[in-house]
């Protein structure tokens, strides 16, 4: 269990970092800390236990709480370039044990500073147990080091260690410091909540009063912003500290305290955790205002960008080879499109280094035309080079920055542009700005991965920038179409074929899957998920995947199956009524809500069934149509159509939204419900009367 996974804490994002200018004076003092830092902590750092905590055995409110934090503490000094860490945990049940396995995350850039050239280290690690009964034992291990990426000179990394001897009742506790490169300072993040309950914590931030340069604006650093998400009743205390500094300066401190903070709320389909749970994000800054950040540091980046997009002549002259025969501006952006989609993207394979570009006689990427000689490029700079190509097309293209949806939203409060992660093209075609998602490996032309849809960000304009939305996708742009036609023997064993057919969403999902294994591995993957949906009696073997790179048709992948169907009861077969819903469970099963509810993408899922009989069954019962709603949003249809040699079922479910409003829950959760209930319904097949030899003759 990783700390930051328990806090909140998003790694995702590369740091943004300020850089001092008084680096001999900052270097110093770095340089006399790293002396005997592991001297600086003791036993006697840890708190004494009390005797209520150490007979607690459970959180009043949160009944089966596997653990609850007792206190957690995270106080930044910028003029020590540390953040130190406290963590006391009281374990409650046999799952709770896990938070004795300590995974402490951190990112880092390299060749800045110190520590074999990561500008961050996490150490200082010292722990201990404390059994229910007062007996103490102290970490003596040494943790281990793990990387988990190291990319493009952008590491992340986990310190890991596990604290000894804990057992039900145990209360673990530990500290640690996260340093930083003399070069740089990072103003502190406080993820508060998390995945246990708190009872109190304590932040503190002692910024540094050393001039500083904001590297990407190269101006000074001249004041603090903060983004706050926090419980009633807290607030963030600002005050100078009394007398001057080693620099001569005026100090100031941030603090924080907070108690009795729920965990975050876990409930079925949440939207993204990180644009409500409880955090306060620090900035640096040069602005006197927000509105003053994200129109100067939009500024500095669109004309970054268009540095690199162009087109210069090259790119021109390369374009025009692209799009010749095409008379539209949709026919132009097509072939473009088609062009980008075939380069080697390397989010999706792997990067190259210069040594491997010299050796094939390539240079250094300055531009989009060189992506586009290169044939690889990463995400954004697929995205780039497709409006390089658009305008040297002779069409108005722009460059946005978003927020994928997955874990966060975007959220101009806080004044991190960092938090901006994908780029889209907006192009202009036919008088009309279109959307598109280039740096996305097998994104069809024209749309959007969910995640980057209904999101905002940053966009070029014609002058300058502002803040913008992606649009979404209607559901007929992710369908699902499950197509079975089996043929039953007198013995209820069942045999035929499947097809399923998948466009939009799903169909990039297993493409992307694919990229990532071989043949085996995505065969294994698409028979494991057929697997989920039928009845386990039903064993389905993958014969063919159709289209997995032609990522303008639907993906096709076509199934056998075998196995047998339904449950006897006497002379009685009882078949589900569809078998892509024999696994069914209630998607909403509480009553109440207390967070909106969010699909990642509104979608249409049509399945059609044939069973073909043998002699000796015929139909005794078959459920009735049924036809629900919600008027603009949802519907759902079943049909069963029997004949004299088989029955055929058609069931079509769509919903064409993606946040629904706690207060329209009890509505959506009706609705599906009746569904639901109705996917359990049963066709009833009864053995036929075997006519035997001389049956109906006379009896004389």
């Amino acid at each position: 269990m990783t700390a930051s996974e328990r806090n909140g804490e998003d790694l995702r994002d590369k740091p943004g970092r300020s850089r001092g200018l008084a680096r001999v004076a900052v270097g110093m003092a770095l340089g006399l800390l790293m002396l005997a830092p592991a001297a600086q902590l003791h036993a006697s750092d840890f708190t004494p236990p009390t005797k209520e905590e150490l007979a607690m055995t459970s959180v009043p409110g949160f009944p089966g709480a596997p653990a609850v934090v007792l206190f957690r503490e995270q106080i930044t000094k910028d003029d020590m370039h540390v953040q130190q860490y406290y963590d006391r945990i009281k374990i409650l049940t046999e799952d709770g044990k896990k938070y004795a396995n300590v995974e402490l995350a951190f990112a880092s850039w390299q060749g800045d500073g110190y520590w074999d050239g990561d500008d961050t280290m996490m150490g200082d690690i010292i722990g201990r147990t404390i059994h229910s009964d007062g007996t103490i034992i102290p970490f003596t291990g040494k943790p281990y080091l793990k990387t988990i990426t190291n990319e493009g000179g952008f590491k992340v990394q986990e310190k890991i260690f596990t604290l000894p001897d804990v057992e039900v009742g145990s209360i673990i506790e530990y500290r640690y410091a996260k340093r930083y490169s003399d070069s740089s300072v990072e103003a502190p993040r406080w993820f508060i909540q998390g995945d246990l309950f708190l009872k109190a914590a304590h932040y503190m931030w002692y910024p540094t009063t050393v001039e500083l340069i904001d590297r990407e604006a190269d101006l000074p650093i001249n004041s603090i912003s903060w983004f706050p998400i926090l419980p009633a009743g807290a607030a963030i205390q600002r005050r100078d500290i009394p007398g001057k500094d080693s620099h001569g300066n005026t100090a100031s401190v941030y603090e924080l305290n907070v108690k009795d903070v729920p965990p975050v709320l876990h409930e079925e389909f949440m939207p993204p955790t990180g644009s409500f749970s409880y955090r306060v994000l620090f900035s640096f800054t040069p602005y006197s205002s927000g509105a003053d950040y994200w129109k100067s540091r939009g500024k500095s980046w669109s004309k970054h960008a268009d540095s690199f997009i162009g087109p210069n002549s090259e790119l021109r002259t390369a374009t025009e080879a692209v799009i010749a025969g095409a008379t539209t501006d949709d026919a132009k952006l097509r072939k473009i499109y088609a062009t980008v989609m075939s380069l080697d993207n390397t989010d999706y394979s792997r990067e190259h280094d210069r040594q491997e570009d010299k050796a094939a006689g390539l240079g250094k990427v300055n531009n989009a035309a060189d992506v586009l000689s290169h044939k690889r490029g990463n995400s954004t700079a697929m995205t780039e080079l497709f409006i390089g190509m658009a305008r040297a097309a002779g069409m108005k293209a722009y460059l946005m920055l978003v927020t994928n949806r997955t874990e966060d939203m975007f959220a101009q409060g806080w004044l991190n542009f960092n938090q901006l992660d994908t780029a889209l093209a907006i192009v202009v075609v036919d008088g009309k700005e279109q959307f598109f998602d280039p740096g996305n490996r097998y994104i069809p032309y024209g749309s959007l991965e969910w995640q980057n849809t209904y999101v905002g960000g940053v966009r070029q304009l014609d002058n300058g920038t502002g803040f913008a939305n992606s649009p979404g996708e209607p559901y007929t742009s992710n369908k699902t179409i499950r197509v079975a036609n089996l043929k039953m023997d007198e013995h209820g064993s069942v045999a035929g074929d499947i097809d399923l057919s998948f466009t939009g969403n799903m169909a990039l999902h297993w493409r992307q899957r694919a990229l990532r294994g071989d043949d085996e591995s995505t065969k294994h993957a698409l028979r494991t998920y057929l697997e989920e949906s039928l009845p386990k009696t039903l064993e389905p073997t993958v014969v063919s995947i159709t289209n997995l790179e032609d990522y303008e048709k639907p993906l096709l992948v076509k199934y056998s199956v075998v196995g047998t169907l339904g449950t006897p009861t006497g002379k009685r077969l009882v078949l589900p009524v569809d078998i892509f819903t024999a696994h069914t469970q209630a998607t909403f099963p509480h009553e109440k809500r207390e967070v909106a509810v969010y699909f990642h993408y509104p979608q249409i899922v049509q399945d059609a069934l044939r069973i073909n009989l043998p002699k000796n069954m015929t139909l005794e019962a078959t459920p009735a149509s049924s036809d629900f709603a919600i008027k603009g949003t949802g519907i759902y249809k079943l049909a069963v159509e029997p004949a004299a040699t088989s029955v055929t079922v058609r069931r079509t479910y769509a919903f064409n939204g993606v946040l629904t409003p706690v207060a329209e829950y009890s509505t959506l959760r009706t609705f599906y419900s009746q569904f639901e209930a109705k996917d359990q319904d049963s066709i009833v097949l009864k053995q036929a009367a075997v006519e035997t030899a001389g049956a109906g003759a006379g009896g004389n």
